[in-house]
Order: C-alpha cells, then sequence, then structure tokens
C-alpha cells in the first residue's frame, strides 16, 4: 500500500482532531500511541478502529496484522506521522480507538477482594490523571472517578502515563464524589494517619489537586479523613503519589486479611 504522503489527507485530518479534547467526545474516538499501548489494549481484548504506522520505520509485522484484525493499517509518512503524534520522537504506531470500547465496569476477583474506587477532584494535570490509571490498574482492581475540571485521561499524555492501564481501568468522566462504601479524604495535615483507616470493605479514596487539595463540600461528603504523613518541612505529596500510596495501603490490608482468614485468624 502507498504511504500517505499529503498533510491534506482526510484520514490525517481527522486524527489530528482527536488531539483535542472536544473532538473526542463529539467523535467517540482518542488516540493511543506507541508499540507498547497499542499491545496494552490488544492485549485487554481491544481493537483499533484504525492505526497509522510509520512508512519508514514499520513496527513488527504479526503486531501489524493483529491491529489489522480491528480495521484498516495505514503507513504514513514519518513526518506527517509526527505531527498526530505528542511525542518528540515520533512512534511508529498510533491507533485510533473508540472511547465506548473502554471497560465500564471493574470486576471483584475471588474471595477477599472488594470494590475500590479512586475520586480526583480537579487534577488539571494529565501526567498524574494517566499515573492514577496506571496505579489503578497495578494495585486494584479499582475503578476511577474523576470530578469536572479534572484533566481528560484520553489526552495524549495521559494515556502515555497510563501505559496502557486505560483499557483495563474503569473510569467515569465528569463524576460526583461515588456514594457507595466508606468515602475516605485525604486530606494534608489530618490528624488520622492512613494506616489506621480500615480500608478491608468497600472504599473511595478521594483525592484533590496538589496545591488546593479537596474543597470543604468534599472533605465534609467523606466518612473519614486522614493523611499520608510527612517528614516535617516536606512539601505536599501530588495527587498521583498520594493517590498511589492510598491504593498501596488499602492492597497491603486486604492483603493481610486474606491471609489472617486463610490461617484461621
Amino acid at each position: 500500500m502507498e504511504p500517505i504522503t499529503s498533510h491534506a489527507n482526510a484520514r490525517l485530518k481527522h486524527a489530528r482532531k482527536l488531539q483535542a479534547r472536544r473532538h473526542r467526545r463529539v467523535l467517540g474516538q482518542f488516540l493511543a500511541e506507541g508499540e507498547d499501548i497499542v499491545e496494552e489494549a490488544l492485549a485487554a481484548g481491544i481493537l483499533p478502529v484504525e492505526t497509522l504506522i510509520a512508512a519508514d520505520r514499520p513496527p513488527d509485522e504479526g503486531l501489524v496484522a493483529r491491529l489489522a484484525r480491528g480495521g484498516p493499517v495505514l503507513p504514513v509518512r514519518d513526518s506527517l506521522l509526527a505531527e498526530v503524534g505528542g511525542l518528540g520522537h515520533p512512534s511508529r504506531i498510533i491507533a485510533l480507538f473508540e472511547i465506548a470500547a473502554l471497560p465500564h465496569e471493574c470486576p471483584v476477583p475471588g474471595t477477599g477482594y472488594s470494590p475500590l474506587a479512586v475520586y480526583l477532584h480537579r487534577v488539571i494535570d494529565p501526567g498524574n490523571v494517566g499515573t492514577v490509571v496506571r496505579a489503578c490498574g497495578a494495585l486494584g482492581p479499582a475503578r476511577l472517578a474523576l470530578s469536572p475540571g479534572c484533566s481528560d485521561p484520553l489526552a495524549g499524555k495521559g494515556v502515555r502515563a497510563s501505559m496502557g492501564a486505560i483499557f483495563r481501568v474503569p473510569m467515569e468522566i465528569g463524576a460526583e464524589l461515588p456514594g457507595d462504601g466508606l468515602r475516605v479524604g485525604l486530606v494534608a495535615g489530618a490528624e488520622t494517619p492512613l494506616w489506621e483507616v480500615d480500608l478491608t470493605g468497600p472504599a473511595t479514596l478521594a483525592v484533590g489537586a496538589e496545591r488546593h487539595g479537596l474543597p470543604p463540600e468534599v472533605v465534609e461528603a467523606c466518612d473519614v479523613v486522614c493523611a499520608i504523613p510527612q517528614a516535617p518541612g516536606a512539601e505536599s505529596l501530588n495527587a498521583a503519589q498520594a493517590a498511589t500510596l492510598a491504593l498501596y495501603e488499602a492492597v497491603r490490608q486486604r492483603s493481610a486479611a486474606q491471609a489472617a482468614r486463610e490461617n484461621g485468624g
């Protein structure tokens, strides 16, 4: 197949539109850039509707064949492909996925696991949001709820920061604080340390932006408020760090509780 060589090509125009949040919502699609990330999509059973590949640096033929099961694979001149992506060094693959294909429910595997969620309030850095998606995938299973005003996790930087977890973590965008389970607000300087809160049952971990934290109305809606203790004089943790540490503590408690049950404790 002859590569696409024109900036005015309709398919490239469509792909470039997906760099903007408003177009992603209208068109119902988003971009995923890089071989590792599209491999994660395939591992999750999600196929792209279209894939653009570097004509001068074609990726592995086996990967291309698997991507082609979802839709056409189109070679593109490298300089034009770079305009679609957001990396300084252009990727060899940029795939277009349907937003509707992403997971919407979080499975609860086996016994000893309870539903777990992270709620981010007005976290505007897409890298932080994507990192939290990655943490939910690694330390869950956990779902992610994003308040109005949060960065779009389907922005290029967010997808890259998730390292493909975007295809496995259920997300709700424009959400209010979930009402199910224990609502745990992480507030810098709170008297109760995180590890004293029982996180073995259904729980939502509420995290605010680094500078502003959680607003009073969200704090009041929480069932318990706690802090991640820090060294005196230390700068506050950013949202991604705080959410990751809280998820780890939840996993640690759940693992300990499961071990105690198995040992008859």
